[in-house]
């Protein structure tokens, strides 16, 4: 499908659909669309703005669209790609929001989130195994990763201040290591 500003909404009202559990979650069919479909973005490009994306303050699920939207399209590309992805969820929430009291207490709509529930999960390691596989990571900096979920997950430290403190990191690490040699 040829790239414009119709096929780039209409690429992240479908993710956009997805976006009830996790940002996250939208990240494979936006692989698969961008990438394997369409030949929009490269493997290398979009792992790269991904990245690019993760490190940004914000939330994730607005901050993605418009970063992608806008290396694709410009400004033009950051609305279509920010109105599509954020259609879904709105209307999801408005129709919830107005009669959330009723819906709550129905069985249907329990089992509905019950289920949804592990499918973002799947959908949501399906991306971050994907992405290991082209992050260079190797057998040496395994330790990295690890230990900032473990830093996060067990002591409950911010992921902001384990982005700050692996960046500061690697900048003495390039300037103390890599300028010697």
């Amino acid at each position: 499908m040829p790239l414009n500003l119709f096929s780039l909404f209409m690429t992240f009202l479908k993710a956009g659909g997805l976006t009830i559990g996790d940002g996250y979650a939208t990240v494979t069919p936006l692989r698969q669309a961008l990438v394997t479909q369409n030949h929009w973005l490269s493997e290398e490009a979009f792992e790269e703005q991904l990245s690019v994306v993760q490190a940004m303050p914000g939330f994730f699920a607005i901050n993605l669209p418009v970063y992608m939207g806008h290396h694709l399209m410009g400004w033009r590309g950051t609305l279509g790609a920010a109105a599509g992805m954020l259609t879904p969820p709105l209307i999801i929430f408005i129709v919830l929001a107005s009669c959330f009291n009723t819906l709550r207490e129905q069985f249907m709509i329990d089992s509905f989130l019950r289920g949804a529930r592990p499918a973002v999960v799947g959908l949501i390691v399906c991306a971050c195994l994907k992405s290991w596989r082209r992050s260079g990571i190797v057998l040496s900096t395994v330790w990295i990763p690890v230990g900032a979920a473990l830093t996060i997950g067990l002591l409950g430290v911010s992921p902001t201040l384990i982005v700050l403190g692996l960046t500061v990191a690697g900048l003495l690490y390039g300037i103390l290591v890599l300028n010697d040699k």
